[in-house]
């Protein structure tokens, strides 16, 4: 944690800009160092500076730099961030000097685990930065979002805190019941307490539960009946032609998947092989993977003739 980090924080690839964080004690001492235009280590924090990055008297790019200092930033350290033009050339250039220069390379996801050690974010939050990272949908975005402002925290801290007002209200009657000025608590004062709090871990848990469905998509198995319709059905709600469709029984031996997003919510579909009793080995194989995937699914489609 006493060392400086760098690393691309945007997609690596051809870009108009891409971006490259440092992260440490000597953040803007370092980059300061290879930024002609500017002492950066007399500017005002949350500034941006237009110049040039120069080392060993070439001129690599022309950058702005935004400088942000301890402990306002996302690390809590001094942060730098150079944009640059998005050349894969520059922007590996330009890191590869700053790691001549005394950087270390960071590894990933070393920017919030920072945060987190140095108490900036909570784990839940840390969590939710990776999951809008990974969203696919505009609900897991916004679930993602209230991790990271910290709505979720705040439920736990809640519910932790009713739970040690109701230890606190039993212990003291326990261990100084001889305190007439205390509050008297009943036992249906404590009763109607636990509930309460036991109805909001229930609302926790389903709200999580929930979450869980938006973060990792519905399970939804299409099954039936061999050759009414299943593989066609994904191929129409996919808009390509993921399985073979032909007028042959039993043409899917195997689990064929995809995925959809509608209204926001991700349905990970499933076309399974064609359900009935049959002799031919390698399809009863298909079977017994579908009687499986209709018990681990959180949706069935069940696909019937006309």
């Amino acid at each position: 944690m006493n060392d400086t980090i760098a690393a691309i924080s945007t997609t690596t690839g051809s870009g108009a800009i891409s971006i490259i964080r440092v992260s440490g004690d000597k953040a803007i001492e370092i980059v300061n160092k290879i930024f002609k235009e500017k002492d950066l280590t007399k500017v005002d924090s949350h500034t941006i500076h237009y110049g040039h990055i120069e080392y060993n008297n070439k001129i690599e790019d022309e950058v702005l730099v935004t400088i942000m200092r301890a402990p306002k930033t996302f690390t809590t350290e001094d942060v730098v961030e150079i944009n640059c033009h998005g050349s894969i050339i520059v922007t590996k250039k330009i890191l590869e000097i700053l790691l001549i220069l005394g950087c270390r390379m960071a590894e990933p996801g070393e920017f919030t685990k920072r945060a987190f050690l140095n108490g900036r974010i909570d784990l839940i939050e840390a969590e939710g930065v990776m999951d809008l990272i990974n969203s696919k949908s505009e609900s897991e975005k916004k679930l993602a979002l209230n991790q990271i402002e910290g709505k979720v925290s705040n439920l736990i801290k809640d519910l932790r805190q009713k739970i040690l007002e109701v230890l606190a209200q039993i212990e003291v009657k326990i261990d100084y019941p001889e305190y007439e000025d205390i509050e008297e608590v009943t036992y249906n004062d404590l009763k109607t307490n636990i509930e309460e709090v036991e109805k909001e871990i229930i609302r926790i848990i389903k709200e999580s539960e929930n979450g869980k469905i938006i973060k990792q998509g519905i399970k939804t198995a299409i099954v039936g009946r061999p050759n009414v319709g299943k593989s066609s059905l994904l191929n129409q709600l996919l808009q390509e032609e993921k399985a073979i469709v032909t007028d042959v029984a039993g043409t899917t031996r195997d689990i064929v998947e995809g995925t959809i997003i509608i209204n926001g919510v991700i349905l990970e579909l499933i076309d399974t092989a064609g359900i009935r009793k049959t002799d031919d080995i390698v399809e009863s194989i298909g079977v017994n993977k579908s009687l499986e995937t209709i018990e681990k699914a959180d949706l069935v489609l069940l696909v019937l003739n006309k």
